[in-house]
């Protein structure tokens, strides 16, 4: 598992996909410096 992140850290190189099967990758991709990100984890 990584480092948790702090406050001022900033966000990790990362690639999502998409519920459509689009790639997202952040920070590169992120809209404005400031985003929120919300993480669900669905069924399991």
């Amino acid at each position: 598992m990584g480092e948790k992140l702090q406050q001022g850290d900033r966000l990790p190189s990362i690639t999502l996909t998409l519920t459509n099967g689009e790639t997202l990758r952040l920070p590169e991709e992120m809209p404005s410096r400031y985003v929120a990100l919300l993480f669900y984890r669905g069924h399991w």
